[in-house]
């Protein structure tokens, strides 16, 4: 049976060179802060992160682990771009001033957890598993509390450091049971298998599968791990919370392949066990659909909003591991392609948006229609694309979401019928949270007090692209 390419059979230097290439362009940027404060270092780490995607395809080919790092190295390079628009904000909440001296930290650090995305879709045991997590997480900490002169930025970074710490427990024990259990820190299916066949130590292998679980669901944004993320969105910077939408999303699932992949390996031999964790599995996107677009109705602050709606899109995302197949990896990465292409664009419009309006409210958005009524189109088609609207991205993502399903009603397991209603509800509430931006757009007046919005060459460029792709693949099936 064929099985998904995600992890490699061995290690080779090849695979790691983008993570040691990101890494060594961090400190060379944070050098140069220390000895060249005067020296523009704008565009360093986006010239960095192109050549890491180059370096990312040219190493590791066509594989899912190439396309997953790749796609994780691009989502970087746009919120790079997204912090050059955004430099006036860092540099007086950082600085002080209208200078750069001691913001280097806040580009080289998503370098460093990019670096640690590209280490882990490459992983093949949990200790590089958890290490590779960990490099993220805790470049992902100081990130969200980097503006120390905020409260909702410390308060943010303080949240994310709590949870994040308590998921961390989760994976380490997690780690530790599979170790005593099978003897192994690899995910070998023989070694699960026996010891799932062992009456002494099915239990002991059933808890470290269900905490190694609760580690990953922090990362991916699933219940009930989700708690710090409509906060830490609201608190963090805005090209953070993009970077966190995104990247660490992609990293959470790609973490969750990993400790699935005895599963998938195992398709139908392993019985009950199997049966068990589809029906947990189902119960978590359940709850995360439920929570995630449910939560997001009742919200007036865009980035809670997209916090929200990251939580409910994770539940999408969940429900294709409910069949365990080998063909998951595909659709997983096409869903992330098109959620992550669409909220890039949504908080890069939001980015300008804060800057000159000096909100984040939905409000922000009010009269755009009219005053920019091309860059109002190109803010619509993202978010028509996390809506799920035809003759777009993301419509085909969350069809193949509820394909994935439906294959599987025929099946034995048809005890998962229910989730099928949930997904329909969670959709039509997509449709009416999305409809609050738009509104604000076209509908909703101007007032006197709105200060005008220019949105520079960068940002249109970007919501173009974004555009572009989101409408080609979404009327060009074949291609996505």
């Amino acid at each position: 049976m064929s099985t998904p390419n995600l992890i490699s059979s061995s290690y080779s230097w090849a695979q790691f060179s983008p993570c040691f290439a990101l890494v060594g362009l961090a400190l060379l940027i944070l050098i140069a802060d220390a000895f060249l404060p005067r020296l523009n270092k704008q565009f360093f780490p986006l010239l960095g992160t192109l050549f890491c995607i180059g370096l990312s395809c040219y190493t590791a080919g066509s594989s899912a682990s190439a396309l997953f790092s790749t796609l994780a190295c691009v989502a970087t390079a746009v919120c790079l771009l997204m912090t050059y628009d955004y430099r006036r904000v860092v540099y007086a909440s950082v600085a002080g001033g209208g200078h750069q001296d001691g913001a280097a930290e806040f580009t080289a650090l998503p370098l460093v957890a990019c670096a640690g995305v590209c280490a882990l879709v490459h992983a093949r045991d949990l200790i590089m598993l958890f290490v590779a997590m960990e490099t993220v997480t805790l470049a992902s900490y100081a990130m969200a509390g980097y503006f120390r002169r905020n409260q909702g930025s410390v308060e943010a970074g303080v949240k994310y450091l709590i949870i994040g710490a308590v998921s961390t427990g989760f994976l380490v024990m997690g780690a530790a049971w599979f170790f005593g259990t099978t003897g192994s820190f690899k995910g070998d299916p023989r070694f699960l298998l026996a010891a799932l066949s062992n009456p002494y130590l099915s239990t002991g292998a059933l808890m470290s599968v269900g905490l190694l679980l609760a580690g990953v669901f922090f990362k991916a944004g699933a219940v009930p791990m989700h708690m710090w993320i409509p906060d830490v969105y609201q608190g963090a910077p805005t090209p953070v919370s993009a970077f966190l939408a995104v990247v660490s999303k992609l990293a959470g699932f790609a973490a969750l392949l990993i400790v699935l992949l005895p599963f998938i390996y195992l398709h139908n031999t392993v019985g009950d066990m199997q049966q068990s964790l589809i029906v947990l599995l189902a119960v978590v996107a359940a709850a995360t659909l439920l929570v995630g677009n449910l939560g997001a109705i009742p919200q007036q602050n865009t980035k809670r909003l997209l916090g929200y709606s990251s939580i409910g899109q994770a539940g999408f995302i969940l429900v294709f591991f409910i069949t365990l197949r080998p063909t998951i990896v595909g659709p997983v990465f096409n869903y992330l392609l098109a959620y992550g292409i669409a909220t890039l664009m949504a908080f890069f419009a939001l980015a300008t948006l804060r800057m000159q309006r000096g909100s984040e409210e939905i409000s922000v958005f009010r009269g755009l229609g009219k005053s920019h009524p091309r860059t109002a189109f190109m803010i619509t088609v993202s978010f028509a694309s996390l809506a799920g609207v035809p003759l777009t991205a993301g419509f085909l993502a969350k069809l193949s979401s509820f394909q994935s399903l439906v294959s599987t009603l025929g099946r034995p397991l048809s005890l998962i019928y229910w989730l099928l209603p949930i997904m329909v509800i969670c959709a039509a509430a997509g449709f009416y949270y999305y409809f609050k931006v738009l509104r604000a757009m076209y509908w909703d007046k101007p007032q006197e007090d709105d200060a005008p919005v220019s949105f520079s060459p960068l940002c249109t460029a970007v919501l173009a692209i974004g555009t572009l792709l989101l409408i080609v693949l979404g009327v060009m099936p074949l291609l996505f």
